[in-house]
């Protein structure tokens, strides 16, 4: 919350005295600047994958309370059906497959050019060396996903358009198996190592764009996708 901070100078009711000087703080407080624009402010648009439930669903809201136009793109129906029964606001509900470049290339159509993208979706499963689908499943929605999302956005977010210096930001969510890498499940902790690599990298070539690049690497979130997990290992329920 900005505090507005008023500078008093003292004055003599005698209309020939000369003013005062300022008091020691006044004179020594640097001056007043303005507040800097958040991604998160009305009007501003927002993309969020995997928004439909977890840590997607809590930005959703965070971006609805700040009256922002929001776009939730989801794999999952039944998590779709209940978001749009529980959010309200200017908000628009997707379902489509994160791993499918031609189907980013329709949501960028359909969408627009956005001011906040996350990209969030995630799953987890449980798998092993020589299981070639488990590789292939987790690598498509969490790194290739990623990967497609940043292709078909990025290019909009370098764009400078006329007339608007508002902030804009791009959230990618990690996780801390991606940096300690656990034993127990080498793709899941591939695909946010992977994606930690992209965000750095990321991070560097939009530096001087103005956009925000950021990796969320959240602590451990009792999530649909943890809950879809039967481990017994604490480092399989760590992740996003």
């Amino acid at each position: 919350m900005a505090m507005e901070i008023k500078r008093h100078r003292s004055s003599s009711s005698h209309p020939a005295s000369k003013p005062s000087k300022p008091n020691s703080f006044c004179s020594h407080f640097p001056p007043e600047k303005p507040v800097a624009m958040s991604v998160f402010r009305p009007s501003a648009r927002a993309l969020i994958t995997g928004g439909a439930s977890g840590i997607g669903y809590a930005v959703a809201q965070l971006c609805l309370a700040h009256s922002m136009h929001v776009t939730i793109v989801d794999a999952s129906s039944a998590a779709l059906s209940h978001a749009s029964q529980t959010l309200t606001g200017d908000i628009a509900f997707l379902n489509s497959d994160v791993s499918s470049a031609s189907a980013w290339s329709a949501l960028r159509e359909q969408v627009g050019p956005v001011d906040f993208l996350m990209l969030n979706a995630g799953i987890m499963r449980k798998g092993t060396w020589g299981d070639a689908d488990y590789f292939d499943a987790i690598l498509a929605t969490n790194l290739g996903g990623v990967v497609a999302g940043l292709n078909a956005f990025v290019p909009a977010f370098l764009e400078k358009r006329a007339g608007e210096e508002a902030p804009r930001a791009i959230v990618i969510t990690g996780s801390k198996q991606g940096i300690t890498n656990p034993p127990g499940n080498p793709a899941y902790n591939a695909s946010k190592a992977a994606v930690k690599a992209l965000a750095e990298h990321l991070s560097y070539d939009l530096k001087d764009s103005g956009v925000g690049v950021h990796l969320l690497v959240p602590g451990w979130t009792f999530t649909g996708l943890v809950s879809s997990m039967a481990c017994v290992s604490f480092h399989c329920l760590s992740g996003h």
